[in-house]
């Protein structure tokens, strides 16, 4: 068993550090129509130079921003196309990552240098190269376009260097990617995998470095948790599965992770902590919010902008389950909560707007107190429906409704917020509490909050924290004791 996290803030590092807690891409990236292209990458400089043969187009449009990363088109050049008959066609850039012909082409040809971005937790979110190490997501290496999301992909990498994708072809660099919005490749000298079958799902862990811990206590414990989370939510809407896990390109703190997952494929990068038992809680920790991902956003067919329960939620699902798990402890728990309510007060212009509004504004407004409201706001409603029904259900059973109604492809698309708000209600809506906390704007006053379940929260300037009342009554006790605590080492 791992001991537990000593810091609470290693479940918040996403909202007060340099965790990335978001979705898949596809929400507001279209699709590539490209059928055919190569990828040469050139390590020493940054560098990848990229050929297309697809649909013949006479415009060209790259992503420019993802998740608060800016100027990823700037990072095209030297841009070039032929017709089919292979004559070159002449091409004008419009703007940075904007290009057109004269006359359509059916071949195009151009460079991107992807730099390790400056700020460690961008990283996660899209592509760069080193050279020792790389990550190549498609959505921001291909031009966008409306029409297919099927394309073939082959690298050419250095003597040496392997790949590794979800949608690899065994013992090749190609790929048939049946969607370049999730597609997330890994590229490296000493790239080597391991792989187990859990809950119907073949599950892949992949690495490069050496860690303080072996890669099959890695596997065991991303094991562990698909299995746990799936016996709360459901099936995994996923066949074959994997975790990539790479040091940050560039410098920082030892404690630090950042994360993105992409379809079936969970990237993340980890600082190295010097100790075995450290590092794994890290790692269980990161894990246990990000394999969520594998349903939330990415295996259900929920649609639109509802970043504040498949993000914000499911930071608090994860520490949940970190508790349950052993990986972290209530006191931890209950501090993370306390540092979610100071990072909302620090946000006072929050409170203008409703939950569903504040997630739309997130990229302007500053999505780590968005976040920290919907986690504080998933704990009050967790406390209020295990109250309510005596322990017998919990924030779990609005996870395993979403799940089975909306996971599979048969199933129909449904609005997100919409989905969510009716799965809630139906499990618990005491005070309208759905509407009242997440439909309208409300500033959440906790010690109000979590008076009725012997919850305390005591202030240290800027700065509080969550402690169990001195006289609880059976139904607090057994309350708490659901969630984790154990009064008999109080």
């Amino acid at each position: 068993m791992l001991s537990k996290l000593k810091r609470a803030n290693w479940i918040l590092c996403g909202l007060v550090g340099l965790c990335s807690f978001l979705p898949a891409a596809g929400h507001s990236v279209q699709a590539q129509s490209a059928d055919q292209a190569v990828i040469r990458l050139i390590p020493a400089d940054g560098r990848v130079v990229i050929e297309v043969r697809g649909d013949q187009r006479a415009r060209w449009s790259f992503l420019d921003s993802y998740a608060g990363v800016i100027g990823l088109g700037s990072r095209v050049r030297d841009f070039t196309a032929e017709d089919a008959k292979g004559a070159p066609v002449s091409v004008r850039t419009i703007a940075p990552g904007q290009f057109e012909s004269a006359a359509p082409a059916s071949s195009f040809k151009y460079e991107q240098i992807i730099a390790a971005p400056g700020r460690p937790s961008d990283a996660a979110l899209v592509s760069w190269l080193n050279a020792e190490r790389g990550v190549l997501m498609l959505a921001d290496l291909l031009p966008i376009s409306k029409q297919s999301t099927r394309v073939t992909v082959e690298v050419e990498a250095p003597p040496g260097w392997t790949i590794y994708s979800n949608d690899q072809k065994p013992n090749s660099n190609s790929l048939e990617v049946t969607d370049v919005n999730r597609a997330i490749l890994i590229v490296g000298r000493e790239l080597r995998s391991s792989s187990r079958n859990t809950s119907g799902t073949a599950l892949t862990f992949t690495t490069d470095r050496r860690w303080s811990f072996p890669d099959a206590e890695a596997l065991d414990l991303a094991t562990r948790i698909l299995s746990a989370h799936r016996e709360t939510i459901g099936p995994v809407p996923c066949g074959r599965a994997s975790v990539l896990l790479l040091p940050f390109p560039v410098p920082t703190s030892a404690d630090k992770w950042s994360a993105q997952t992409r379809g079936c494929t969970v990237l993340l990068l980890m600082g190295a902590l010097p100790t075995r038992v450290g590092a794994l809680s890290q790692l269980g920790n990161s894990l246990s919010h990000e394999l969520l991902h594998l349903w939330f956003p990415n295996g259900v067919t929920l649609q639109g902008d509802y970043d504040w329960f498949y993000e914000g939620f499911t930071v608090y699902q994860g520490a949940r389950m970190a508790v349950r798990l052993d990986l972290l402890t209530f006191n931890d728990f209950l501090n993370a909560m306390a540092q979610a309510n100071d990072g909302i007060t620090r946000a006072p212009d929050l409170n203008r707007w409703s939950l569903i509004e504040a997630s739309q504004r997130r990229w302007t407004g500053g999505q780590s107190a968005v976040y920290s409201k919907a986690m504080l706001v998933a704990f009050l409603y967790d406390l209020n429906l295990r109250f309510q029904s005596k322990g017998k259900r919990s924030l779990d059973a609005v996870y395993k409704r979403l799940g089975s109604e909306y996971t599979g492809a048969q199933k129909q698309n449904a609005e997100g917020n919409a989905a969510v708000l009716g799965a809630m209600r139906a499990e618990f809506d005491g005070q309208n509490f759905a509407q009242r906390f997440i439909g309208e704007p409300y500033a959440i006053d906790l010690q109000k909050e979590i008076a009725p379940f012997g919850l305390q929260v005591e202030k240290f300037g800027p700065h509080s924290r969550i402690v169990v009342g001195d006289h609880l009554s059976k139904r607090q006790r057994d309350l708490l004791r659901d969630l984790g605590y154990n009064d008999r080492t109080r």
